[in-house]
């Protein structure tokens, strides 16, 4: 089976690369924009295609002869008007695909509603509509996943460098907003499993542990980690101003701070059982355990 990995060279893509490479009846294909980013355990071991899904050369010839194609594109570090450029994309690989004969698409988004989605959670979710649009012609797997706790992701970094540099903390509401976290070993588990899934129509699959708040995580964390963490709530941080706050407190960017902050402040929990019906032989590890596995 010929399969077409997009966002290799980030966090999830790079992991799903080294995965899927462990499947001997795959063949893996990757589409980067930049060569030189693809980690060295991918280099060699898969077929690389420069260019983007802005490049329609260099997609179709991405998709040629592919079964299956991951999107793992969205424009969390993008500068501008990322919606449009969001729209664009998704538009184009869904085109270029059923152009090509794939069969089926992987799709990994956010957790959220509409109406009350922040603009990077609202994207991510336009994204999975345009992708599962033209259900007739391609099918559509649409994973909906919250904070990811892996090693390298941003909010796991988040809350690790809040714990080890603020034992007392002067918390804003929005830590109290609830979403559904993961492991990022069962976000992986969900996308590799995808492609044997034995059903042909599209499907919106949420993802994650019980719902918990974003205070209920740096406390949980905190005791993983053998610290005590001490929060205090006060109503004076704006998003904004909590954003800087992360920014100067933790590595990320502040446009990755912002953009946690902003999708904090509406609740991201799963809305369907999917994950139990299509993959029920995937036991979804606890949030004590993904920080346990994230730490080492």
């Amino acid at each position: 089976m010929n399969i077409l990995l997009t966002g290799a060279t980030g966090y999830i893509g790079r992991n799903l690369g080294l995965r899927l490479l462990e499947k001997p009846h795959l063949c893996l294909r990757l589409l980067v924009r930049d060569a030189s980013r693809i980690p060295y355990f991918l280099q060699n071991r898969t077929e690389i295609v420069v260019g983007d899904t802005f490049q329609t050369d260099s997609l179709q010839k991405a998709l040629e002869g592919i079964d299956t194609a991951y999107y793992l594109i969205h424009s969390m570090r993008a500068k501008g008007d990322f919606e449009d450029m969001d729209r664009i994309s998704a538009q184009n690989f869904r085109d270029a695909c059923i152009n090509a004969g794939v069969k089926r698409i992987i799709y990994l988004g956010g957790l959220g509603e509409k109406e009350t989605a922040s603009k990077h959670l609202l994207s991510r979710i336009e994204t999975g509509e345009i992708l599962s649009k033209k259900s007739d012609k391609i099918q559509t797997i649409w994973f909906r996943a919250g904070i990811i706790i892996g090693s390298a992701s941003a909010s796991f970094q988040i809350i690790r460098q809040l714990i080890r540099k603020l034992p007392v903390m002067t918390t804003p509401r929005w830590v109290r907003t609830k979403t559904s976290p993961i492991g990022v070993d069962n976000v992986l588990d969900y996308l590799i499993k995808a492609i044997d899934l034995e059903n042909d129509q599209n499907q919106i699959i949420d993802i994650g542990t019980d719902s918990m708040s974003f205070k209920d995580m740096l406390i949980r964390a905190s005791k993983v980690m053998g610290r005590k963490t001490w929060l205090i709530p006060i109503p004076l941080l704006s998003p904004r101003l909590s954003s800087y706050w992360l920014l100067f407190i933790t590595p990320v960017s502040f446009r990755i701070a912002k953009a946690l902050v902003d999708g904090l402040k509406s609740e991201t929990v799963k809305t369907n059982n999917n994950a139990r019906l299509f993959f029920s032989h995937i036991e979804p590890i606890t949030f004590e355990e993904a920080v346990k596995r994230a730490l080492a």
